[in-house]
């Protein structure tokens, strides 16, 4: 889908430590809008041209217990 990228939230939380968030695929302005809306902490997005990678970078996090899954 043109315009669209897959995207994992790095969410940086000052009580509960730092873990990922899988985003999906979304626009580039839609990840920008996780970055600046966050009421407690700061978000960080980390962007994936392509399913392969995006899948591979959620395994090695899940492997490493830093995934939130929701």
């Amino acid at each position: 889908m043109a315009g669209k990228y897959f995207w994992i939230k790095e969410r940086e939380n000052p009580q509960l430590g730092t873990y990922y968030v899988a985003c999906g695929q979304i626009t580039i302005k839609e990840a920008q809008g996780y970055e600046r809306k966050s009421l407690y902490g700061f978000n960080i997005m980390h962007k994936y041209a392509t399913k392969e990678a995006y899948e591979a970078e959620l395994s090695r996090l899940k492997e490493s217990g830093k995934e939130n899954e929701k």
